[in-house]
């Protein structure tokens, strides 16, 4: 990080020595989510399980994919969009309307990896814009019969289901996706991911007086940020109540940061480490350095208040 001014750090406290009754409210939990409900509703069996006031999700999945869905708790929710450019892994079954030889499928699938365009289906919440999305594998693993076993690695907001149609019209034969699983999102695995199950025991553990398991679960927002390199600007102490109460972040509030463009989202934290705000960036690192005054990052959430 860049370091622009020297200060002992006072105000709030370093996250991982919060109590688990703070945690939860500046928390994140990787779900192995199960099929049948939809992100949404495991989103809210998470809330119910914890009884918290609100918890949100970085990724959707149809009711019908499993896998692994980042969960944000209460304060946390205002952080998603940090996580909105995540690249996701994904191991699926399609089904191909008539058999096709193996070297013909791996073939146009290899055909597939680039930018391509996707328009989101008629069942998708968000607007029915035609966009660019980027795969970065799409690969064969194995086939029986006019079923195809793949794996793939995409942008964000990649419909894999619609990309599977797309293969079938270009093989001229159809196909659909018969099964799908979420294996990575962003830097979080499978390996990582709980059931619901044992998100339940953990939780009665706790209410039976050890927090060691919930502990164990649950990851300090903060943690999750730093594991993404999410770029961030460390601000002063005498700062904090200002940024904190939605005022923007000027230059002489900046302790170290680091380096960035203009039109950057990025988090703004303590210096004990606390994120306070997510901001935009109104001036480049570079600018900031070489100024005395001005506002530097538009503060547009906050997420701690002191």
């Amino acid at each position: 990080m860049i370091k622009l001014l020297k200060e002992k750090f006072e105000k709030g406290k370093k996250p991982a020595e919060r109590g688990l009754d703070e945690k939860l409210k500046f928390g994140v939990i990787i779900i192995d989510k199960p099929i049948g409900p939809t992100s949404h509703e495991t989103a809210s069996f998470v809330k119910k399980i914890l009884h918290l006031g609100k918890t949100g999700h970085t990724g959707t999945l149809d009711h019908n994919v499993s896998g692994v869905m980042v969960v944000l708790l209460e304060n946390s929710c205002k952080t998603a969009v940090l996580f909105k450019n995540n690249i996701k892994n994904y191991v699926g079954v399609l089904k191909l309307e008539r058999d096709l030889s193996e070297d013909e499928v791996k073939k146009a699938m290899r055909l597939f990896v680039g930018d391509i365009y996707q328009k989101p289906p008629l069942a998708s919440a968000v607007a029915k814009k035609l966009r660019i999305r980027r795969i970065y594998e799409f690969d064969f693993i194995e086939k029986k019969g006019s079923r195809v076993l793949f794996k793939a690695r995409v942008d964000a907001g990649t419909y894999i289901r619609t990309l599977c149609f797309h293969l079938g019209e270009f093989l001229g034969v159809g196909a659909e996706m018969e099964e799908l699983r979420r294996t990575e999102s962003g830097v979080f695995s499978e390996n990582q991911a709980v059931i619901l199950q044992k998100l339940v025991d953990a939780y009665w553990i706790y209410s039976q007086g050890s927090e060691k398991k919930l502990n164990k679960i649950i990851l300090n927002i903060e943690d999750v940020l730093k594991m993404m390199k999410v770029k961030r600007v460390i601000a002063s102490d005498f700062a904090l109540h200002s940024i904190s109460t939605g005022a923007d972040l000027a230059v002489p509030g900046i302790v170290e940061m680091d380096e960035f463009d203009k039109g950057e989202v990025l988090g703004i934290f303590t210096g004990k480490g606390e994120i306070v705000c997510i901001g935009k960036t109104l001036m480049s690192s570079e600018e900031i350095l070489n100024s005395k005054k001005g506002i530097a990052i538009d503060v547009e959430r906050v997420i701690h208040s002191f």
